[in-house]
């Protein structure tokens, strides 16, 4: 009896080690089941076909109208706008200036504009005045108000700031995702093999060309906007003077106008009399015959009453 004891107690424990071995092994096949092997090769494979695809010379339009219109790129997080990017003004001055002489003001507005690293782009002058357009650089503006005064006493002045920064990053943001596809493009059309896939990079690579030449004539012209400030310059004389000095009144002048005034009033007094006469007198004809008519020694409305009163 005590060796069939040992007996199955030695079989109970092989057992016992036989469960636990294959309980074992069941989860460990669990752990790396083909099936979870396969998805991983796969994705590993989609991730390289994916990097092929990127790096072919054969696209559509979808991809080139995606690439094209790319948004700007975000700006750094916990950042304002004004930390991130300066602020584009265009800046415009109008000065109103009372001078006592226009003879040589152009040629000092010119001086002037030039020692402020400006120019004129417009000089006008007449017998009461003159007026010019003058650029100078941003960084001088207030400076250049500042000395406007210069010139004589300053009757009128203002300013006017446009913030144009939003257009500003835009057409430049804009203009830097088409450099990129243009470089793009003219990779991809070294590398086409294919005449269909030359052919369409080709005419994608001429639209994107021209759009850069469009927004870089639209780009330089706001910089300019924006590099150099604009200030338009009035200048006239003192009430009552001009270039020689006091104005003094014209007495033959004054007697000239004061008789033509005279006639223009008789003239005008007797065009009035004209029609008057021409359309005043058949009105009254008129009216005066059917007075008669009516009331007169034919009396029709008279005998009438009469009838009605009988």
């Amino acid at each position: 009896m005590k060796l069939n004891f040992r007996k199955l107690t030695k079989a109970f424990a092989c057992i016992s080690v036989a469960v636990c071995v294959l309980f074992v092994c069941s989860c460990d096949g669990k752990k790396s089941s083909p099936q979870a092997v396969y998805g991983v090769n796969s994705s590993a494979k989609l991730s390289m076909k994916s990097m092929a695809m990127a790096d072919s010379v054969s696209f559509d339009n979808a991809e080139y109208a995606m690439e094209e219109e790319a948004p700007m790129a975000p700006r750094e997080a916990g950042g304002s706008q004004e930390e991130v990017f300066e602020r584009k003004l265009i800046r415009t001055g109008n000065v109103s200036i009372e001078v006592q002489s226009v003879s040589d003001a152009e040629e000092k507005i010119a001086q002037w504009a030039k020692s402020l690293g400006g120019y004129v782009t417009n000089a006008n002058t007449w017998e009461m005045g003159a007026g010019f357009t003058v650029r100078v650089p941003s960084e001088r503006f207030d400076e250049a108000m500042a000395q406007a005064g210069n010139f004589g006493r300053i009757t009128n002045r203002s300013v006017n700031s446009q913030d144009v920064s939003d257009n500003y990053y835009d057409i430049k943001s804009r203009l830097e995702t088409k450099y990129i596809l243009r470089d793009k493009l003219t990779n991809y059309l070294s590398q086409a093999k294919d005449i269909k896939d030359l052919l369409e990079i080709e005419r994608q690579l001429n639209s994107v060309i021209e759009d850069i030449e469009s927004t870089e004539s639209r780009f330089k012209r706001l910089s300019n906007q924006i590099d150099y400030s604009t200030i338009y310059i009035d200048m006239h004389f003192e009430h009552g003077k001009n270039e020689s000095g006091i104005i003094l009144p014209d007495v033959k002048e004054s007697w000239n106008t004061f008789i033509s005034n005279i006639i223009a009033f008789f003239w005008g007094l007797l065009r009035i009399l004209f029609y008057i006469v021409i359309f005043g007198i058949p009105v009254v004809a008129v009216a005066a015959f059917f007075f008669w008519l009516l009331f007169g020694k034919v009396g029709l409305l008279v005998k009438l009453f009469k009838k009605l009163k009988k």
